[in-house]
């Protein structure tokens, strides 16, 4: 075997050792990154299902303050929708005009601001505007208002960081619920908390079972009857919130029943207050599934002593 026979082998044999140099080196570069990405998915799912537990944990602590409460608002809620009411007075308080068919009445104050005020100090929290629950649903909970429309995305009730987020009112609305177009959003999560159960409402027969949203402040409540329900782009500006005329907000309301996936048999005029939930459909980054409900009971909050038959 000559020299040049033996500088092949060599060479060939050193090709091969890189070969396999290279083999290992891109095996043990693929585990690290396997092994990084695997603890990467770990952790935020463990993060995931901890802020879950926990949005979990204080809906719960939540519901046991109003459960009582709940349980006399579902009460006048079942009168209010059986019966005929007569106005006790004209405008209500924080409301310069509403829609002929609202009822307004009145309720000794066993529905107390107290729930609401105990929650603000529970959860140290001046923020939260008001309690919300839809009867038979996941979607009762405190809704709170932030500087903008960012701050409770990733924000629990509590202002502590949780991917629940929380159900806030947009930073441009009326604290008082007394705008043309008021906005709540909330996160389409999948573990059942905040606006989860919106889905459902692409259902017709989901909608029947539950067609009013009550939302609970400090001397009065408000309760809505759902007029639209609708999947839409983020392009359609059903968010709108300044109106520069009458027929301008009556134009947003055609659309919005346009939109409507469903007949539901409410129809909503110019005359009306709306109240707008809005959540991701978890399909694609700009989609939304939308609520749409009108004012249909006002029911005043009012100490024994002063209540007077309307």
């Amino acid at each position: 075997m000559n020299d040049k026979t033996n500088d092949n082998i060599n060479d060939n044999v050193n090709k091969k050792k890189k070969i396999i140099n290279k083999i290992f080196i891109a095996s043990i570069i693929s585990v690290v990154i396997f092994g990084a990405a695997f603890a990467y998915f770990a952790f935020d799912y463990f993060l995931w299902w901890r802020d879950g537990q926990a949005a979990a944990a204080s809906t719960q602590e939540t519901l046991e303050v109003f459960a009582e409460q709940m349980q006399d608002i579902s009460e006048v809620v079942t009168a209010a929708v059986t019966t005929t009411h007569s106005r006790i007075m004209m405008p209500p308080p924080d409301f310069d005009h509403v829609a002929e068919h609202v009822a307004v009445i009145e309720m000794p104050t066993v529905l107390s601001a107290a729930p609401l005020l105990r929650e603000r100090e529970r959860l140290d929290n001046p923020d939260i505007v008001a309690f919300m629950f839809i009867e038979g649903t996941s979607v009762n909970n405190v809704v709170v208002q932030g500087p903008d429309n960012s701050f409770y995305l990733y924000r629990d009730a509590a202002r502590r960081s949780n991917v629940n987020g929380a159900l806030f009112l947009d930073y441009r609305n009326s604290r008082l619920f007394d705008d043309k177009n008021t906005i709540i959003y909330g996160h389409n999560m999948n573990n059942g908390t905040m606006f989860h159960n919106l889905r459902y409402y692409m259902r017709e027969d989901f909608f029947r079972a539950h067609p009013y949203i009550t939302v609970v402040m400090e001397h009065q409540v408000l309760i809505y009857e759902i007029f639209s329900v609708f999947q839409t782009n983020v392009d359609f500006d059903y968010i709108q919130v300044d109106f520069g005329s009458t027929e301008e907000f009556g134009a947003l309301v055609d659309e919005i029943t346009r939109r409507r996936a469903y007949n539901t048999g409410i129809t909503a005029t110019t005359d009306d207050n709306m109240l707008i939930l809005s959540t991701c459909t978890n399909v694609t980054n700009d989609t939304r599934i939308v609520v749409a409900a009108r004012l249909s009971t006002i029911v005043l909050l009012v100490d024994d002593d002063n209540n007077t038959d309307g």
